[in-house]
């Protein structure tokens, strides 16, 4: 009788503990956004980086940048600030990508808190031909922007690149619900 006592009081304190809404300081995962006026400025970037690129002006493609930026290219190249990554597009644009366009399909933002955001841009890039010879069809690429907000409006800290594969996202487990 005492051992089931004890655990209908145990199955009452999970009970009361799961039950609980999570606390107001820590927002569940994807609930916070931002003000309307940082999710326009912040659109606002990522599109000027797309006309930047289009227009391989590769001045106006770092003015977004923050001075120390850090950069992680789609082949994982890792360059250290806006002087070398304005350098390194500078001379893709020179060659591989001189009549490579890009188009912007999907932005998603998420705050985090404090003038800090995260943007996953989805873009689907022109087909090109590397140094080597090899020619890249025609895809998408999903970029990561962590975004700090300073003196100056939103400036880009951190930027990542992939190519999607599409053969494999057919085989994703996890589906977004927000598609």
């Amino acid at each position: 009788m005492a051992s089931l006592l004890v655990i209908a009081a145990f199955v009452t304190l999970v009970a009361g503990v799961v039950a609980q809404p999570p606390k107001a300081d820590i927002p569940p995962v994807g609930v916070k956004s931002l003000p309307a006026e940082d999710d326009k400025a912040i659109r606002k970037i990522v599109m000027g980086i797309e006309e930047a690129w289009n227009a391989h002006d590769m001045k106006a493609y770092g003015k977004p940048l923050q001075e120390d930026v850090e950069w992680i290219n789609v082949v994982g190249m890792h360059w250290h600030g806006r002087e070398a990554v304005v350098a390194a597009h500078t001379a893709f644009h020179a060659t591989i990508f001189k009549n490579h366009s890009m188009k912007t399909d999907k932005i998603e933002l998420r705050s985090l808190g404090n003038d800090h955001a995260i943007a996953v841009v989805t873009t689907t890039n022109d087909a090109f031909t590397t140094p080597d010879g090899h020619v890249m069809p025609k895809a998408q690429n999903r970029l990561t922007y962590v975004l700090v907000k300073g003196a100056d409006g939103w400036k880009i800290a951190h930027a990542h690149n992939v190519v999607v594969d599409a053969t494999a996202a057919k085989n994703n487990p996890v589906k977004d619900p927000r598609k």
